[in-house]
């Protein structure tokens, strides 16, 4: 058995699913084919298709992460880079754990103990993951462990999910009205 560097091209036995990357094909932008190529004297051009529209997104729900802040630079520092910490300690502690990393055409993913391969997404993508499958439009409402298994199950990774998810369930206000009344009848 080889050992789980994240060096090794991925097997060919393993699929992966780009879940971050638009799958919109537009249906006018293929030319067609049927016609003559040169358009004959005296007939109008051929008119272009329309642009396809642009979807206006809400400010503030999608932030860059800060590249600063972002815990996945320092993986892909020493993937890409080779780059270790002048610390001994910090430095043998960041290659052991970035065995269990692999890069996929330039995307950072970790590989789960059963061998799965999740999108490695920063704290603030990941906590508005969690808010949304917590009390989005299908308002789960579950424990934190179980709102981090939904997200993990999804494909999705990041080191500070079940702190981010205990934090959300102890704020959101629902879950608060909730849990006072369970008090109330006891």
């Amino acid at each position: 058995m080889k050992a789980a560097s994240g060096r090794e091209p991925v097997s060919a036995g393993v699929f992966t699913s780009d879940q971050h990357k638009p799958l919109v094909r537009y249906t006018g932008s293929e030319q067609a084919d049927d016609g003559p190529s040169d358009p004959t004297p005296g007939a109008d051009p051929p008119t272009a298709p329309p642009d396809p529209e642009v979807m206006e997104l809400e400010e503030g729900l999608a932030a860059e992460p800060n590249p600063l802040n972002d815990w996945r630079m320092l993986y892909l520092d020493y993937l890409l880079h080779d780059t270790l910490a002048a610390d001994k300690t910090e430095a043998r502690w960041l290659a052991c754990h970035a065995k269990s990393f692999v890069l996929v055409e330039g995307e950072l993913y970790k590989r789960s103990h059963i061998g799965i391969l999740q999108l490695c997404i920063p704290s603030e993508q990941g906590r508005l993951l969690l808010s949304d499958i917590h009390g989005g439009v299908c308002s789960h409402h579950a424990a934190p462990r179980t709102l981090v298994g939904n997200a993990f199950r999804q494909g999705f990774y990041w080191p500070t999910a079940v702190t981010d998810a205990k934090q959300i369930v102890r704020t959101y206000e629902g879950c608060q009205y909730y849990a006072q009344q369970i008090h109330l009848l006891a």
